[in-house]
């Protein structure tokens, strides 16, 4: 059994990442440039999928689901629960930081 020590200390360029849903993953880039990319990449698509998004950035699925989770909780993504899937937005009600 792997421990989060471990498994830092095996990823020095990484960063321990545990989703709300207790997921861990070892992510090479930090938080806010994955949120930035994923939020690019539902703009250029108009909205996505956990399915699709895995897909376009070549991620797990899993992965997928707990960064677009992560996107709502932030506030940088909306979402929109159909009978044919969930699909996420991007939140057009944020302000965007200058800069």
């Amino acid at each position: 059994q792997l421990t989060e020590k471990a498994v830092v200390s095996t990823q020095s360029t990484g960063e321990l990442k545990r989703f709300s849903s207790g997921v861990l993953v070892v992510e090479g880039d930090n938080f806010n440039s994955v949120m930035r990319t994923m939020v690019d990449t539902i703009t250029k698509n108009t909205c996505v999928s956990a399915l699709t998004l895995s897909s376009i950035m070549a991620i797990p699925l899993m992965l997928a689901r707990e960064r677009l989770m992560a996107g709502e909780q932030h506030g940088l993504l909306c979402r929109d629960e159909t009978e044919e899937g969930i699909f996420f937005y991007k939140n057009l009600f944020v302000e965007e930081p200058r800069g």
